[in-house]
């Protein structure tokens, strides 16, 4: 896909699933560069440093994919294709913090109940973008009935 500079964020059509490798490729890759800065010795992070990783790509993950909401057309579709990504994303990522880490979630400091946080947030934001969505929409269609249009 190439970006064209006239065109807006919001008229590119990606796939939640797309969206949600991509994150997953850029949480293993700085979870192996924060490995190999440990192994030389360039920083110590916390044990948990992994799941700080995931759990922030995560949270990039829920507001990029509600940005992208607004260019699809059939709106059912994407929300389930991006509770079903995001579902993925969280359940492969924290399976690889639990790799590079050792620590189970429940061992992982509060990140169980950060989760459940970036959870619930992410399904009330997805409302909310979904919700605006439609609102917009229908100004839109008053507008250009006003007009005559």
């Amino acid at each position: 896909m190439t970006l064209d500079p006239n065109k807006s964020i919001f008229e590119y059509k990606v796939r939640p699933m797309y969206q949600a490798l991509t994150v997953l490729a850029i949480i293993i890759v700085v979870c192996i560069l924060a490995k190999l800065a440990i192994m030389i010795g360039w920083f110590s992070p916390k044990v948990y440093f992994p799941y700080v990783v995931s759990f922030s790509f995560l949270l990039f993950y829920a507001l990029a994919n509600c940005l992208l909401s607004f260019a699809e057309d059939d709106q059912t579709k994407y929300w389930t294709e991006s509770i079903l990504s995001y579902v993925a994303l969280s359940t492969l990522g924290a399976g690889i913090s639990y790799l590079f880490s050792g620590l189970t979630i429940r061992e992982a400091a509060s990140f169980k109940w950060i989760f459940f946080v970036f959870t619930f947030g992410y399904v009330i934001l997805l409302t909310i973008m979904r919700s605006m969505r439609k609102i917009v929409k229908y100004a839109q269609r008053e507008d250009s009935r006003l007009r005559g249009e």
